[in-house]
Formats: C-alpha cells, sequence, structure tokens
C-alpha cells in the first residue's frame, strides 16, 4: 500500500466560515482532486459527488454530520476517480477515523458500490444515493462477498435513477437497505427537496447501523 501525503489547498467558497474546514491536494496526483476535511473524531464519512460534481455538491450534508460528531470528506473528482475515492478515506485515516463510511450520488455511488470488489481497504458501510447498475464505464459490481452495511437510496420518478433501475442494483446487493421516496429528485439534490427529511433519517440509521460495533 502506498504512502498517502497531501498539501494544503484553497477551500471551496461553500465551506468558507466553517470552522476548521481543510482542503487539500493529494501528492502525487493527477486532475483535479480536492479533498475537503470538517469534523473530527474516530468516525468518517467520504462524500462523493456526481460524474461533473464536485466537493459543494454535499456540503449541506457534509456540514451537518460533521457538527453531529462526524469526521467528514468531500472532494472534487480526481483524472483516477478511484484513486480520488481512497484518497479521501486514507485522509480521514491519517487524522484519526477508526473506520470510515462512503456515501455517493450516481456516479459517486456506482463506483463506490463497484470498488467493494477489491478486498482490501474496504469501508465499513456504503450508502448508494440513486446509483445506476452501471454508468461511465463503473460498474456497480456485486455486494456478495462483502459484509457491512449497505443503503440504496433514490427517488421513484427520478428521470436518471427511478425505481426500475435502483432496484436492478438491489438486486445484486441483497444485504441492502433500500430506501425509495416520492418524486423526482436525483442524488444530493433529494436531500434539498420536500422528502429531505425522510432522506436524512434513512442516511443517520445507515450511519447508526455502520458505526454501531465501533461505538458500543
Amino acid at each position: 500500500m502506498r504512502e498517502f501525503s497531501a498539501t494544503p489547498d484553497r477551500l471551496p467558497s461553500c465551506f468558507h466560515g466553517v470552522r476548521g474546514a481543510t482542503a487539500y491536494r493529494p501528492s502525487g496526483s493527477s486532475g483535479d482532486d480536492r479533498l475537503v476535511t470538517l469534523g473530527s473524531g474516530p468516525r468518517g464519512v467520504v462524500f462523493a459527488p456526481i460524474s461533473w460534481g464536485d466537493a459543494c455538491e454535499w456540503a449541506a450534508e457534509a456540514k451537518r454530520l460533521a457538527a453531529g460528531g462526524y469526521h467528514v470528506v468531500s472532494l472534487d473528482w480526481g483524472a483516477d476517480r478511484r484513486r480520488t475515492i481512497s484518497d479521501a478515506t486514507r485522509l480521514l485515516r491519517t487524522r484519526g477515523a477508526k473506520d470510515v463510511a462512503w456515501v455517493g450520488g450516481c456516479m459517486g455511488g456506482t463506483l463506490m458500490l463497484g470498488m467493494l470488489t477489491d478486498r482490501t481497504d474496504r469501508p465499513a458501510g456504503v450508502a448508494g444515493i440513486s446509483p445506476l447498475a452501471s454508468l461511465g464505464g463503473y460498474s456497480a459490481g456485486n455486494g456478495t462477498s462483502y459484509d457491512g452495511e449497505l443503503l440504496l437510496l433514490g427517488t421513484a420518478d427520478d428521470p436518471l435513477s427511478d425505481e426500475k433501475r435502483l432496484r436492478e442494483v438491489a438486486h445484486s446487493f441483497p444485504a441492502a437497505e433500500v430506501t425509495v421516496l416520492p418524486g423526482t429528485r436525483h442524488a444530493a439534490e433529494i436531500f434539498a427537496g420536500p422528502h429531505g427529511t425522510a432522506a436524512r433519517r434513512s442516511l443517520d440509521g445507515f450511519l447508526d447501523r455502520t458505526f454501531a460495533p465501533a461505538d458500543s
């Protein structure tokens, strides 16, 4: 496993004024990957955006969870998206996170689910928000060899990832909790919509289950 290091970078405006928020650029990375950390403690959460998204996409939830005692990273994609997720995870662990959960919207969720086929450095849980079975050359894979917590969350009539597509993903992850909310909102937009409270309740329940062994 390669050694991880990162250098400070410019903080996105969506995180200005957040106490302790810091941006990093992984050393030796190529592309535009930037990792924004906030919060502290042993429970780490990595937020990954949609394919054209950035660290600000999940800013509201990142701030909420950090205020609730989680150690959070929200990210800009680099040229190697798998490496960006891996770097975000390693950054949290170098800063004291004992366990890490992954939360990804659309492309982010699809990629995170697909990375579970790698048996090394796995997260404690994965929440796919509006994931697809495959997208942009990435596949959600399957969860038959994974024993961590899993959540699949989406909306019934999302034009990109409706209930039918969400349940297609669920076929490969039979142990996952599946939450389908009304409406057409996609990925992080669900949390800002009329059913945001239900989405947050589902995410919080997933995180409670994910970190329960470490907290008990």
